[in-house]
């Protein structure tokens, strides 16, 4: 008796897993690129944090910056090469693609604590992370949503 009723119901589950399939496979693929694209921009923000260090220690081990604003425009720019391409001179392929020396800015020098001697800068770096897969999330409903987002990194470096 109860094999009768188990094959009866058996026969009625037929195609009921590739409907299943059918409903929950584009939803776990869109979970997993949504997952690849957080790691990406959590590789690419780890990236642009550590060009900022790199400049940073460089801009510390330059010497003379606070005195001669000659020699400060020059120590910039060599700071921005080194975080932008990696190198002083400024050659090669940029550490992340888009990335350029207009994203790198230098806030102004001040001494702490005052009449110290100990100088200080901010160096900051704004650059505009976008997805892979598309730069727009369509919501049906009101338009589309843009998926770009700034990825905004600061250091604050001594310099002599």
């Amino acid at each position: 008796m109860m094999r009768l009723l188990l094959s009866g119901y058996a026969s009625k589950q037929k195609g009921l897993a590739a409907v299943e399939a059918t409903i929950v496979l584009p939803l776990m693929l869109l979970l997993m690129l949504a997952i690849g694209e957080f790691g990406r921009a959590l590789y690419q923000y780890a990236t642009l944090t550590q060009a900022l260090r790199g400049g940073a220690l460089s801009m510390d081990r330059m010497g003379t910056y606070v005195d001669n604003p000659t020699t400060r425009a020059e120590k910039e720019n060599t700071v921005k090469n080194i975080i932008v391409y990696g190198n002083a001179a400024g050659s090669g392929n940029p550490v992340l693609q888009g990335l350029s020396k207009s994203n790198v800015t230098f806030s102004g020098i001040y001494e702490l604590p005052v009449d110290s001697g100990n100088y200080y800068s901010d160096i900051s770096i704004s650059y505009s992370w976008q997805p892979i897969f598309g730069n727009e999330f369509n919501t049906f409903v009101a338009g589309s949503m843009s998926l770009d987002f700034p990825l905004n990194t600061s250091m604050t470096v001594r310099v002599k």
